[in-house]
């Protein structure tokens, strides 16, 4: 059986955690092993071991997929979690909405890197706004999907609270947040690079 990474950062196991409630939990618990308050040798290397799992109870739970995939694990091992994902009309609505603002940007870039006059730079700035429009909406297209996934984790977990065995919806909930964490961090990816070209 693998290690209760809630029971070992003192959080009680919930889907609907925030990274905030994680680290700060982490930090808690570290505080109370940090190696650096060793008394002596057998000491430390106690210290680092137990560090060294608090940070990977932490590393295994700021992600909303691990944790997901970590809880179903823990509380429902029977459930098995598909390994390939499905994407509803929701999902496939977002992921072309997302990729097509990173392409733009992806696009723009290469252009803008192209360009070697003031002139050719100027002739880009209106495709810049509209690249930045795009990856703005792709941006508060996936905000909006991450506040409806943190509602079922709520209503998740409520349901849990009731005794309602949950590993069958957290699956495929884990599944979805894996894709929007993809894609949050391919728009902020974009968003870097629009900016360092600009």
């Amino acid at each position: 059986m693998e290690t209760d990474a809630f029971a070992l950062l003192g959080l009680p196991r919930r889907a609907a955690l925030t990274a905030d409630e994680v680290r700060l939990a982490f930090q808690q618990a570290a505080a109370a092993c940090h190696p650096d308050a060793a008394g002596d040798e057998g000491d430390r290397a106690a210290r680092t071991r137990r560090f060294q799992e608090l940070n990977e109870a932490a590393r295994r739970l700021v992600p909303v997929a691990s944790r997901l995939r970590h809880l179903v694990a823990l509380e429902s091992p029977e459930v098995v979690v598909a390994r390939a994902a499905v994407m509803d009309e929701a999902l496939v609505g977002l992921f072309t909405k997302v990729g097509a603002a990173v392409g733009a940007a992806g696009e723009w870039v290469r252009r803008r890197q192209a360009a070697s006059t003031f002139l050719a730079r100027a002739g880009l700035a209106g495709r810049e706004m509209r690249v930045q429009e795009g990856l703005e909406a792709a941006g508060g297209a996936l905000r909006a999907a991450r506040e409806a996934l943190e509602e079922a984790l709520v209503a998740a977990d409520a349901a849990r609270a009731r005794g309602v065995a949950q590993g069958a919806v957290l699956g495929p909930l884990g599944q979805r947040a894996a894709f929007l964490e993809k894609w949050q961090a391919q728009v902020e990816a974009a968003w870097g690079a629009v900016f360092a070209a600009s």
